[in-house]
């Protein structure tokens, strides 16, 4: 015998129809009821997807941008960087070269200093090449078209550059080695090192090339005319004398 008052048990019946009525009718609205549902099913603030398999973008369309070149404009080109100037070997640059791909005994490594006429002169067989003004793998390219096919069937030299610096002695305030990372001249070298000091004689600048040539700066002229404000190349000596009273 039930516990509970035959009122309720009349009340449970009614209220599970009720319950199941509710359940099926919130469910008949359901893609995913179908097994085989003709389009995927989209939930409430996704974008519609897209044939290729992307969603659908909603938004403003973008307008197409147009690449191609108006008539009769030039054709873009993209400039192509030049080579610095640090990078191009000088007038006394110390530059050394070695050989491979040679036959035996071989050729030995060969250390020599770009001379004043901006050749190297001591290359095997008297071989001469001009190296200033010449990127290292140019300079590379110069030597191999020296030798080959001359010489050689086969030959690859390498070339390496030693640190590139120049001196500033004598009566400047910061009298030191300096790096050669750019055009330089003898007023800028001086500047460089951090300017004259009191007793700095400004009217007799040595220049001492690493070639072995000397020249003599007046600064006051120097300063007037930028003609005479000669260039520094790499491993070149500066010296600027005590002034006499």
């Amino acid at each position: 015998m039930s516990l509970l008052p035959r009122r309720l048990q009349r009340c449970f019946p009614l209220s599970g129809w009720l319950l199941a009525g509710v359940f099926f009718a919130g469910c008949s609205h359901l893609a995913y009821v179908d097994p085989n549902p003709p389009s995927q099913f989209v939930f409430p603030g996704q974008n519609p997807p897209s044939p290729t398999g992307g969603q659908v973008a909603t938004g403003p369309a973008l307008a197409p941008v147009n690449t191609a070149p108006s008539p009769g404009a030039p054709p873009t080109t993209v400039p192509v960087p030049a080579h610095t100037f640090a990078e191009v070997l000088s007038v006394g640059d110390s530059v050394t070269i070695s050989f491979s791909d040679v036959p035996p005994p071989g050729l030995l490594p060969v250390t020599q200093r770009i001379g004043n006429d901006g050749k190297i002169n001591g290359l095997p067989f008297d071989v001469k090449v001009a190296a200033a003004g010449k990127t290292i793998t140019q300079l590379q390219e110069a030597i191999r078209a020296a030798y080959v096919p001359r010489y050689y069937v086969f030959m690859t030299p390498s070339v390496k550059s030693e640190e590139r610096v120049f001196f500033v002695e004598g009566e400047v305030k910061l009298a030191s080695r300096l790096p050669y990372l750019s055009e330089m001249t003898v007023l800028r070298a001086i500047t460089s090192a951090g300017g004259f000091t009191d007793f700095a004689n400004r009217k007799n600048i040595e220049l001492h090339r690493a070639t072995g040539e000397k020249l003599t700066i007046n600064w006051y002229k120097a300063i007037e005319d930028p003609k005479l404000d000669k260039p520094v190349f790499p491993n070149d000596q500066i010296i600027v004398r005590k002034k006499l009273y």
